[in-house]
């Protein structure tokens, strides 16, 4: 670049500068002006190499992309929604064009994995059936017999059909990537879908404003919600805590010249933005209990405690505190406010309809919305705002069982991932998963998204990385069985180690493998351990 054209632009930039001080000031306080004129000089110092990052990890992405990927593509578009209807719209009229677009993209996924089970390729039915995934699948039958009962059986029987297809999309993916880095691809997929949903929220800001912004919310006077496709207030603020998390994961487990630090910080400083404008408080708690996750399982307690100290000592020796519990009172009385925003209300007489069938429930998601908010006068919201409380209602204990089960074997599993034996891929995802599922376990107390159709699409991405380790663990240390001999211990140690060459990528793999004196298939057929190459390959199907 020639001097002249430096001088030009940088002339440029401080007329543009002149002309945004001089709005800014007419509009707002001296120091909110500053804050904003700040956030935007370090967002256009990051954009040039943020751009430059995001052009690579989209060429990449790219290259990854398999045919589960489209599934996962479909399952998420399927639950965009661009209009709200409410339990009396949707029994007079079941089937309208949305309801219809919804239906075909659900149905084109189940017609795949029945095409492929046809042809032979039946992976996915016996990974199914195994680990977590097996009680995904009982929890799905469990939905599907309550149509027996349910008040509204087609209702309860299509919801859990869309489940069931969302759980069986997931076990197939468990057949078929075989290696972290195939799953690490999945994320990134996720995150990219749910970036540009949280662009389109923005989209909708530009272009509707009087629409995207809710008047006479909080303390800010308004909240941002999406326009099209709608998105609720309470769904920016999850994926937008959901992508702070994990752009900030990634900020603190990677280095070198794979760490996108302008990217990661360009998202991170966005998500927290759209959070705090999105003014969802159950969003806020789940976005600072996963970073507390994320801190507490990279073992940067003393940062964790520090960071909590740093805030107690501004909120007491400031007016910080009154000014944060104003924003998350958000205009409303104290006892409204404990009530959680009318949801104990809710939950109470959830409970009281409960204990009229306490064996059987209402029916898997027909309990929450036909029965409870309907009789409490509330027919446009679709369900009771807790998962436990949803599950308990629609099929009694016998479905909040395997809920339970499931989101505690995830925690346990990927926990246990982070051994000193993982590969550093696996060790970051594991991270990252964790954080990922923080900010879920705190939202599935006031909202359904682990249970229902697409919604739970971060669940089952996390859930499905948990299966994947145990799988991973399952066949790397069982060479001869579960409990292995001590004379066998050695050659566990041996496929560890060619394991992490696998986890990064796959290169150099049977190298490490022959190296570390395995042998090769032939020779498993007559008792030996067959080689890392050749067993990875079932790595997916363990």
């Amino acid at each position: 670049m020639t001097t002249a054209r430096r001088i030009s632009i940088f002339a440029a930039l401080v007329l543009v500068q002149a002309f945004a001080i001089s709005a800014i000031l007419d509009r707002f306080s001296a120091l909110l002006g500053f804050l904003v004129l700040a956030l935007a000089a370090v967002i256009l110092l990051a954009v040039p190499a943020a751009l430059r990052q995001v052009k690579a990890s989209v060429g990449a992405l790219g290259r990854q992309l398999r045919w589960w990927h489209w599934l996962w593509l479909f399952l998420f578009l399927s639950d965009l929604t661009f209009r709200i209807r409410d339990a009396n719209e949707i029994q007079d009229s079941p089937v309208d064009f949305w309801a219809g677009y919804r239906m075909g993209l659900v149905g084109a996924c189940g017609l795949v994995l029945a095409a492929r089970f046809a042809m032979g390729h039946a992976e996915w039915v016996r990974s199914l059936f195994q680990g977590l995934a097996r009680v995904l699948a009982i929890y799905c039958a469990v939905c599907v017999v309550s149509t027996a009962w349910s008040v509204y059986p087609q209702w309860t029987l299509y919801k859990a059909v869309e489940y069931l297809i969302d759980a069986s999309v997931l076990a197939a993916i468990l057949a078929a990537a075989g290696s972290v880095a195939a799953f690490k691809s999945l994320f990134d997929w996720t995150w990219a879908l749910t970036g540009l949903l949280m662009g389109t929220v923005w989209a909708g800001a530009l272009a509707w404003p009087g629409d995207a912004f809710a008047r006479g919310v909080g303390t800010l006077g308004w909240q941002l919600v999406g326009v099209a496709p709608n998105v609720s207030a309470n769904s920016v603020g999850e994926i937008s805590a959901l992508l702070a998390v994990v752009a900030l994961a990634r900020l603190l487990t990677r280095n070198g010249a794979h760490a996108r630090r302008a990217f990661y910080g360009l998202v991170f400083a966005a998500s927290l933005i759209t959070l705090i404008l999105s003014q969802t408080r159950s969003a806020l708690t789940a976005f600072v209990f996963g970073v507390a996750a994320l801190l507490f399982f990279s073992r940067r307690v003393g940062i964790a405690a520090f960071s909590v100290l740093g805030v107690l000592l501004a909120v007491f020796q400031s007016t910080l505190g009154e000014t944060a519990m104003q924003y998350f009172l958000r205009g409303q009385d104290r006892q409204l406010f404990g009530s959680l925003s009318g949801r104990t209300e809710w939950w109470a007489y959830a409970w009281a309809k409960f204990l009229e069938r306490p064996l059987t429930g209402y029916g898997a998601y027909a309990g929450g919305r036909f029965v409870a908010m309907a009789d409490l006068g509330d027919s446009a919201t679709s369900s009771i705002h807790s998962t436990y409380i949803e599950v308990l209602l629609g099929t009694s204990i016998w479905g909040l069982l395997p809920v339970i089960a499931l989101l505690a074997g995830a925690w346990w599993l990927l926990a246990r991932g982070l051994n000193r034996s993982a590969a550093g891929a696996e060790r970051e995802l594991a991270l990252e998963a964790l954080a990922v599922l923080g900010v879920i376990t705190v939202r599935s107390v006031f909202t359904t998204h682990l249970i229902w159709h697409a919604s739970a699409l971060p669940f089952l991405l996390v859930l499905g990385y948990a299966e994947f380790l145990r799988r991973k663990r399952q066949w790397r240390c069982r060479p001869g069985g579960w409990w292995w001999r001590h004379k066998e211990r050695r050659s566990c140690a041996e496929t560890s180690i060619a394991l992490r060459a696998f986890a990064d990528g796959g290169a150099g793999a049977d190298r490490v493998a022959q190296r570390a004196g395995f042998r090769r298939r032939s020779e498993r057929r007559q008792g030996r351990y067959g080689g890392v190459s050749s067993g990875l390959r079932f790595a997916g199907h363990a």
